[in-house]
């Protein structure tokens, strides 16, 4: 797979957003300095309109019309201009000048392009008044028309010339914020390449993680130092107690051959009749009976304590309850114990393969091991409304129950309470393991309640399937 580099992506986004704000900035720089230079350009346009509207005098001939007086007005010569007065063009500038610049459109302000040059042109009506002594000091009023129009050629380069250093400005910003940002960015994720160092440092033989001062000191790696943490905590963990297994298991199995050993040693050690060879083979296959049992628990186990919810089935819990007790009535009926089953409508749930006759078969059987004769064990099956998981599976005995100091261990791999280990009572301490490995594996919950001398309770509680 294709790696990625962080800062690379960081940088160029970085990148990307200041240059659009550049680009804006620029855009900006560009629209103002042309508005404000228009701007000034209209009030000169207006002031020299003003001053041709006061160069018109009265012509003081006999049709009452108007001239411009040219001592009076004196323009640029790249200026043009006309005045109409009466419809008709009293004064303009040379003949020579565009004449699509004396066209009379609306008032106001237009721009026009005339002979490779642009020009911003002013219409306006103006109102001229003219004294004559004839008139007894009563001004004559004349109507005019004033178009006039000046070069803007220059409002392009001037506005080039003032945001070219804007946009010269911005790039060197760029430039230097692309700098500093790498060298930021580097040394910002200084911590994380040490964080990564540490934990590289993690080996099988040596399960240890201490994250660095620096990694703990930044917030958005904290989130990732806790996971870690916890993480190589999880790992230890689970290692201890592959570990604490695998001695137990090797414990268990030696113990267990070694009795087939004992056994077989025993009857070797002088000539024995037929009917005690007879009783002792019959012991080496009692006693590999129980070697295989354990091996089948501890494959059992395993099987099932890989947590995966590969291969679920449905299942009616009650059925499965009730084939569970069949099968064990003539082993409950050997010592003495009652089963009593309760269970309702069909309540289906989803476990892994033949786990359900497992999980109630060890329940039970380990209720049987501790009761009494002429005890009981009720196994019940009901739906709690209103339950996270409302199926419950309730296996209750009347035996001698548990030690309050063992029950936090009694689903511990190997653990019995029976220290002296005795074939009756003691077994092999997988059942109870087994059984939360199944619970578990489906997102149940297994917990145990006991009173010595009073009996135990085993609830088991999982989810309605879907």
């Amino acid at each position: 797979m294709k790696t990625r580099s962080l800062i690379r992506r960081v940088i160029l986004s970085v990148l990307l957003i200041e240059s659009l704000c550049a680009l804006g900035f620029v855009a900006s720089a560009v629209w103002h300095e042309y508005r404000m230079r228009m701007r000034a350009l209209d009030v000169t346009l207006q002031g020299r309109s003003d001053s041709l509207v006061g160069a018109v005098q009265d012509a003081e001939d006999p049709e009452d019309r108007v001239m411009v007086d040219p001592t009076e007005f004196n323009p640029p010569s790249t200026d043009v201009y006309a005045v109409y007065s009466q419809g008709r063009v009293i004064a303009g500038s040379s003949s020579r000048a565009p004449q699509a610049l004396f066209s009379k459109g609306k008032d106001g302000y237009r721009d026009v392009t005339a002979d490779g040059n642009r020009y911003r042109v002013l219409q306006r009506d103006a109102l001229r008044i003219i004294d004559r002594e004839e008139t007894g000091g009563v001004g004559l009023r004349r109507p005019i028309t004033v178009l006039y129009a000046v070069r803007s050629n220059h409002i392009r380069h001037e506005v080039a010339e003032a945001v070219s250093f804007y946009a010269v400005a911005s790039f060197a910003f760029l430039c230097a914020s692309a700098i500093a940002l790498i060298v930021l960015l580097r040394r910002s994720l200084e911590p994380l390449k040490e964080l990564a160092a540490e934990a590289a440092r993690i080996q099988a033989n040596a399960l240890v993680f201490q994250p660095p001062p620096s990694a703990r000191g930044v917030a958005e790696l904290q989130p990732l130092v806790d996971a870690l943490s916890r993480s190589m905590a999880n790992v230890r963990h689970a290692f201890d107690r592959q570990q604490r297994f695998v001695s137990d298991a090797a414990h268990e199995l030696k113990t267990a051959v070694a009795v087939v050993r004992s056994s077989v040693q025993l009857l070797t050690m002088r000539v024995r009749s037929q009917e005690e060879y007879q009783q002792g083979l019959g012991q080496v296959l009692s006693d590999n009976g129980r070697l295989e049992d354990l091996v089948s628990r501890m494959l059992t186990l395993a099987r099932f304590g890989e947590g995966s919810q590969a291969g679920l089935v449905e299942v009616d819990l009650c059925a499965q309850v009730q084939l569970a007790l069949d099968h064990l009535a003539r082993f409950a009926e050997a010592h003495g114990v009652r089963l009593k089953p309760s269970c309702s409508a069909p309540i289906q749930v989803l476990l892994p393969v033949d786990a359900a006759q497992v999980l109630v078969s060890n329940l039970v059987m380990n209720a049987i091991q501790h009761c009494e004769n002429g005890s009981e064990v009720r196994v019940s099956v009901e739906l709690r409304e209103g339950a996270a998981r409302p199926v419950g599976l309730e296996v209750q005995d009347f035996g001698s129950g548990i030690a309050a100091e063992n029950l936090p261990h009694v689903f511990d791999r190997f653990f019995r309470e029976d220290p002296s280990r005795s074939r009756k009572t003691g077994g092999a301490g997988l059942g109870l393991a087994i059984c939360k490995s199944i619970v578990e594996a489906v997102d149940g919950s297994i917990e145990i309640q006991s009173e010595q001398g009073a009996g135990t309770t085993v609830t088991v509680s999982l989810r309605l399937s879907a």
